[in-house]
């Protein structure tokens, strides 16, 4: 029998985890939850017998689900979460995973003694060629490294707003971020610089246009990290150089291109990392063993400090400490 599984949040980001679980017998949607109801019913007619809902409370006591999926905007976490520990549901939720410290912090304790399936969506994880850089690193000794984030805004209104999104570097570069964590280790400290002022004629907008964040490894490896939304022509890239070499993920889709032993190698980007994300999560759920899951919710809070480092070392002007 399929799992019965139910979404909180059906925008684009929920789309693209639809479409995943499309290809996934043995995972059933019966139900999407979103606060505008429209966009719920539409999500809902997809799938053969699913309902909607314009809360997620009202889903949650509609339902006997087998996981659920949190896709909503970063200052929607945390009742959402915590409901569903409480009635011992599973999930899989969309990164970030709130716009602070504290409400990460809260799901956190809450979980802990609840011993319940999650993933956090850091999708990049799954990619082959994030794997295949790992690899490399682990034979190579990084000496520095360097990733970007940089492109147009997005258009949905609670993106521009800080106090909404957390900023860029926590809704968009955490993927670099989090990416950079999984190839080096751990983050001590972090520098981070923004600019503001190029972008003056779009309502509420109040993130930086553009800022650079140094982040200092336990290993003692540093790693430039530069987000922009005021750019015409965008880049999303984490590249690293060693003693003997260089590789680079790049592109939309993460293609790697290796330079060692006076050779270069390339490799496309393969398997989507949306579509082994969920394959992952479901079958954790099946099995009840995580282990496969590459961001369950504790390394998850992990990547979400080392964001609000960046964004505090911008306020304060000094490095800071995720």
């Amino acid at each position: 029998m399929a799992l019965k599984i139910g979404f909180i949040g059906t925008g684009g980001i929920a789309r693209a985890h639809m479409d995943a679980l499309d290809d996934i017998a043995e995972a059933q949607v019966v139900a999407c939850a979103d606060v505008d109801p429209d966009r719920a019913a539409q999500a809902a007619a997809r799938f053969a017998g699913a309902a909607s809902y314009a809360s997620a409370l009202q889903m949650l006591d509609a339902h006997e689900l087998d996981a659920a999926y949190v896709c909503v905007p970063p200052h929607a976490h945390g009742e959402i979460e915590l409901a569903l520990i409480e009635r011992r549901i599973p999930f899989l939720v969309e990164k970030p995973i709130g716009n602070d410290r504290k409400t990460p912090l809260r799901i956190l304790e809450a979980l802990q003694p609840a011993d319940l399936i999650t993933s956090v969506a850091y999708m990049t994880r799954y990619r082959e060629n994030a794997r295949r850089l790992r690899d490399f690193v682990a034979q190579n000794e990084p000496v520095v490294a360097r990733g970007a984030w940089v492109g147009g805004m997005p258009g949905v209104a609670w993106w521009r707003r800080k106090d909404q999104s957390g900023g860029q570097i926590m809704e968009q570069s955490t993927h670099v971020l989090d990416l950079a964590r999984f190839l080096f280790g751990e983050v001590e400290s972090v520098y981070c610089a923004g600019r503001t002022g190029l972008i003056t004629d779009v309502e509420h907008y109040s993130v930086e246009d553009a800022s650079i964040c140094t982040l200092v490894f336990e290993s003692g490896l540093l790693c430039e990290v530069t987000s922009s939304c005021a750019v015409g022509a965008g880049e999303v890239s984490l590249e690293v150089f060693t003693r003997n070499g260089r590789a680079k993920l790049d592109d939309g889709n993460m293609n790697l291109t290796v330079q060692a032993a006076g050779q270069t190698t390339r490799y496309t980007s393969g398997e989507g990392g949306y579509k082994r994300e969920n394959q992952v999560f479901i079958e954790a759920l099946l099995s009840g063993d995580p282990s496969a899951i590459e961001s369950p919710y504790e390394d998850g809070v992990r990547t979400q400090m080392v964001a609000c480092a960046a964004n505090e070392s911008i306020e304060s002007g000094q490095p800071a400490r995720p």
